[in-house]
């Protein structure tokens, strides 16, 4: 990882060597984080203030998502129950949320979320993040189908990793959400739409913003069976 980039939203990124691509859009991390994966979330996010919201925060990287959502709520009431559990597989990018540039607003959440360079759980009021810092296919294996409300789906593109956006890894990440839930992404692949809506999930295109295609966000009509 090399190059730090700073963006238009006041924020900043990286561009990794490995995959010879940007961890965010030109736009802005907290941009993009916002429009596209925590916006189209809203009505799931507003129910925290009645009950627990158990999020997936997949390729967690620097936390962005999260943070925004966790400051998207609190800005719509206090005390939201949200749970969160952040999967990333490079330990490297987690400690560097500790160096990143944020604008104002959001330095209470790096500072909150910076604390998982050091411990895999940290807790803030009813806020509970659980890091597991492990390979992305066998952090899956742990997890149970039909549980998370939201699931935030941010890995590098299908042109630098491929293995990402298979039908069978993407069909296991799906059918992890609940009934009613959401998975956020940038993506806007006309065979992630397709894959969704031929295994029956419910796909609602998102407004493109900093790019040309609009993003999607997947929605689940029904339980899996185990």
């Amino acid at each position: 990882m090399n190059n730090s980039i700073f963006c238009p939203d006041g924020a900043q990124t990286f561009f990794n060597s490995e995959f010879q691509e940007a961890y965010h859009s030109k736009i802005g991390p907290i941009t993009e984080s916002l429009h596209k994966f925590v916006k189209p979330c809203e009505s799931i996010l507003k129910r925290s203030f009645s009950r627990e919201v158990k999020i997936l925060d997949l390729f967690f990287g620097l936390g962005y998502n999260s943070g925004v959502a966790i400051d998207f709520i609190y800005n719509l009431g206090t005390n939201p129950n949200i749970c969160i559990t952040a999967i990333e597989k490079d330990k490297n990018i987690i400690e560097k949320i500790r160096e990143i540039t944020v604008p104002e607003g959001y330095i209470k959440w790096k500072e909150l979320l910076q604390n998982l360079d050091q411990r895999d759980y940290i807790e803030y009021e009813k806020i509970k993040i659980k890091l597991i810092l492990d390979d992305i296919f066998n952090a899956l294996k742990s997890l149970e189908n039909n549980t998370y409300d939201i699931i935030f789906f941010d890995p590098f593109s299908f042109k630098v990793a491929p293995q990402f956006w298979t039908e069978e890894f993407l069909l296991s990440v799906f059918k992890l959400l609940s009934k009613g839930g959401r998975l956020t992404t940038y993506s806007g692949l006309k065979r992630v739409e397709k894959l969704a809506t031929d295994n029956g999930f419910n796909v609602i295109r998102v407004d493109a913003i900093g790019r040309k295609t609009h993003s999607l966000c997947i929605e689940s009509c029904f339980s899996v069976e185990s």
